[in-house]
């Protein structure tokens, strides 16, 4: 009898334990609610830098690691998405876009398909102090990465951080994974763990306001052709959005859930086509300066001016009075459009 008793407590202590476990570190591709973590500081209340979502403090002081991802056809559903606090997208080659993945308190065991690194990523990537997870780049990338020092883990150097995981039918050049906590490990063991702290973070909103909802509840971007149409649909019982890529929702391949969004930026950057010193196809985006946004948050679409005066400073947006715009904690995309792609606006059902 006393044996039995044994066990039941043994049996308690390891479900409390788990229990424990589980709170402090979230399943991996999700993003817990705000309310998780205590308002207003505390020994477990920290800032997500990067999405303003609340977390552990020790999460929250961690590096950003910024990965290139793969949005080739062949490439989908990518894997790791959902535990980025943040994705950039813009139009590489050929009317082909191509992400980068900021991944900052969540980590994800699989992230990719990984590709080389372009121009018009690595300005936001040094405002974040992020490190950059790549397979090589274009000859501009690698230049402007030595010019700039931005940390560069790049596939071709630090090859033990990858792995690369074949599948059927699906190119050589689509088959690049990383992990977050590999690439972390790497980072301690070169010593470029400890970021410096971001410039000035931006103003976070918590939770979604009160209020009617405007119609405008589904955002298109047709970025070059069908296979290349984003859109994002407002769901206000959860107020977030839910992308749809090429006609379907968008999922990540770890969890098999949709891919969703609490903010969308959309920012107009012109830029140039050209070749690189060895002759590659190439453009080149004028990301310093300012110029047209809207913010998509909260059922709402606001027109907005961009602004990032130098490559260290923080993307900002500012409201017709210019003021700066606050934005709702949680995971983010920021859609980078040349000036010859219009979103458009409106309304349907999720």
């Amino acid at each position: 009898m006393a044996h039995g008793r044994r066990v039941a407590v043994l049996l308690v202590l390891v479900g409390v334990f788990l229990g424990l476990l589980i709170v402090e570190h979230p399943p991996r591709g999700t993003h817990p609610p705000a309310g998780q973590f205590p308002q207003g500081g505390g020994p477990r209340a920290g800032v997500d830098p990067v999405d303003g979502e609340l977390t552990a403090p020790d999460r929250a002081a961690r590096r950003p690691i910024a990965v290139i991802v793969d949005n080739f056809p062949a490439a989908r559903p990518q894997w790791g998405l959902r535990a980025a606090s943040r994705v950039y997208e813009a139009l590489t080659e050929g009317g082909i876009t191509r992400y980068m993945a900021v991944f900052t308190a969540h980590d994800a065991d699989r992230v990719g398909p990984v590709r080389s690194a372009r121009t018009q990523f690595l300005d936001y990537a040094l405002e974040l102090h992020s490190a950059l997870a790549h397979v090589g780049g274009n000859a501009d990338a690698l230049a402007l990465i030595r010019e700039t020092g931005l940390v560069s883990l790049d596939q071709l150097r630090y090859g033990a951080a990858y792995r690369r995981i074949p599948a059927r039918g699906v190119a050589y050049e689509h088959t690049v994974f990383t992990s977050t906590r590999i690439l972390r490990e790497l980072l301690a063991d070169r010593g470029w763990a400890d970021p410096s702290p971001l410039p000035s973070p931006p103003r976070w909103e918590d939770g979604a306001s009160e209020g009617p909802r405007p119609a405008v509840s589904r955002i298109a971007i047709d970025f070059s052709g069908p296979a290349y149409r984003v859109e994002w649909v407002y769901r206000p019982q959860s107020h977030d959005y839910l992308r749809v890529l090429a006609g379907k929702p968008d999922t990540d391949a770890a969890t098999g859930q949709p891919l969703t969004a609490r903010s969308i930026a959309i920012i107009v950057v012109p830029r140039v086509h050209g070749r690189t010193v060895i002759n590659e196809d190439t453009w080149t985006y004028a990301d310093l300066g300012s110029g047209r946004a809207w913010v998509v948050q909260d059922g709402t679409v606001l027109p907005a001016q961009w602004r990032k005066p130098t490559r260290e400073s923080p993307l900002r947006f500012a409201d017709g009075s210019g003021q700066d715009i606050a934005f709702e904690r949680g995971p983010q995309w920021v859609e980078i459009i040349p000036p010859e792609v219009s979103p458009a606006f409106g309304s349907g059902s999720p």
